[in-house]
């Protein structure tokens, strides 16, 4: 069996794409047996389809390559586009509104004269988050952010007294939450659990995707590490012992 490479990255742009493959080189010559390497990435983008896009292009700079996202491993779980529709009529269920549109082209879900449900586009008229409110209040209960896809990638929710943000949950394309960030009353993130892999509360970020390295990385794997936020892990907690942090 091949040995396992696991590559943990901070970014990935031509430099960093550069390194990774003289890295991989060089722990080639030092291994001196067949590898399989695979990239973890713990990135978010506000558009999920950016990561793809990256990771297609990487395919061509380094051929063969695995890749594990921490969010897209969670959010890709069917074909589904366009959910964000689904969202808003499941919202709506039986309620009678109006739809209006403003001046710049935005739609406006109103009911009693009260604007319930915002539409908000970009310059080029694509979805990019629904606001909602409920019945009698003028300020977002909550808001989805959407993708290029026209699919929900998080729903937030806020205080509407303070407008600051109480819960996001990152939805899969089947809208079914798979991580909940909790916020403190300053809007601060102050715990994290990933529902969709029945992991248990933790409350700092560092130890979130310490739950994904748990699943993701062996014993007996190679570490290069490219991403310094972790490497306390590696240098305190894990049993891997061949790690490089670079």
């Amino acid at each position: 069996m091949d040995n396992q490479v696991k590559i943990i990255i901070d970014k990935l742009e031509k430099t960093d794409v550069s390194a990774i493959k003289k890295y991989m080189t060089n722990i080639s010559q030092l291994i001196g047996n067949a590898a399989t390497f695979t990239i973890l990435d713990p990135r978010y983008k506000g558009d999920y389809n950016t990561l793809i896009h990256e990771y297609e292009q990487l395919s061509k700079d380094i051929p063969n390559i695995k890749i594990d996202s921490f969010y897209l491993s969670q959010y890709l779980h069917s074909d589904a586009r366009d959910n964000v529709n689904k969202f808003t009529k499941d919202y709506i269920g039986n309620q009678k509104m109006t739809v209006e549109k403003t001046a710049d082209g935005q739609r406006l879900f109103k009911q009693n004269g009260q604007v319930r449900i915002a539409i908000i586009t970009n310059k080029a008229g694509i979805v990019t988050a629904v606001d909602f409110a409920k019945p009698g209040e003028k300020r977002p209960h909550q808001r989805v952010s959407v993708n290029s896809s026209g699919n929900v990638q998080v729903v937030r929710h806020f205080d509407t007294k303070t407008k600051l943000p109480i819960r996001d949950e990152y939805v899969d394309t089947d809208l079914i939450p798979q991580l909940v960030v909790h916020f403190d009353e300053r809007g601060l993130r102050s715990d994290y659990q990933l529902l969709g892999w029945d992991e248990p509360l933790v409350y700092g970020e560092v130890d979130l995707y310490d739950q994904w390295f748990d699943r993701t990385i062996e014993p007996a794997d190679y570490v290069i590490n490219l991403n310094r936020h972790y490497d306390v892990l590696f240098e305190n907690k894990h049993d891997v012992n061949k790690v490089f942090l670079m």
